[in-house]
């Protein structure tokens, strides 16, 4: 398959590496640290240097989102969950099963139930998956995706209601997508796996 792995981390070296060394073999893995003092084996890896946090993790996804390499699909996960090979294949017949012209991702976390999010948009059962008109940081897309999305713009969060305590990316890229009539799906039933540090954020930690 021809896959590239896009993942963030920041002071989670043993799960990145954990979900690193379960993609090895299944396509090019490249991992942006936000300015932890480790690298990830059986990766590229880009750092930041400095902490960027969440009020400046716009720069990091920006720097991950231009370094990618050419590929058919584009798989963006956190250090923090697992996904395995058959998981991979059942997200890329999902989203090849999706017969529209203007769908630009597919969350692979199956997360707030029906519930609006960014978009205000009610999510629409459409059978094996949910039309959601939102998306967070874990999905597979293809090059359009960030053909047309672009550079993240710097993100003011008291201009926006909407990002609610978030670091805005995932709320601006759900809002960009839905307003150019692009359509934002999600799997009925998770396609990754947490692990244990996913209940701890590292997000705005300092060391």
């Amino acid at each position: 398959m021809d896959i590239t792995f896009l993942i963030t981390t920041r002071n989670r070296q043993k799960s990145c590496q954990e979900l690193v060394d379960s993609l090895r073999e299944l396509g090019n893995i490249i991992v942006a640290n936000d300015g932890s003092n480790y690298s990830v084996k059986g990766a590229v890896n880009l750092n930041t240097h400095i902490h960027l946090g969440k009020k400046n993790y716009w720069k990091l996804i920006n720097m991950l989102f231009r370094n990618r390499t050419e590929a058919k699909y584009y798989f963006v996960l956190p250090d923090d969950f697992l996904i395995c090979d058959s998981q991979i294949a059942k997200a890329i017949e999902i989203w090849e099963s999706i017969k529209d012209d203007n769908k630009i991702c597919l969350n692979l976390y199956y997360d707030r139930n029906g519930k609006r999010c960014w978009t205000n948009f009610l999510p629409v059962n459409k059978g094996d998956i949910w039309q959601t008109q939102w998306v967070d940081m874990c999905f597979l897309c293809e090059n359009m995706f960030f053909e047309r999305l672009g550079a993240i713009p710097e993100l003011n969060k008291t201009r926006n209601m909407y990002f609610k305590g978030s670091s805005g990316v995932g709320c601006y890229i759900s809002r960009f997508f839905n307003r150019k009539k692009m359509n934002l799906y999600q799997v009925k039933e998770s396609l990754v796996d947490m692990q244990e540090e996913h209940c701890y954020s590292q997000m705005h930690k300092t060391c």
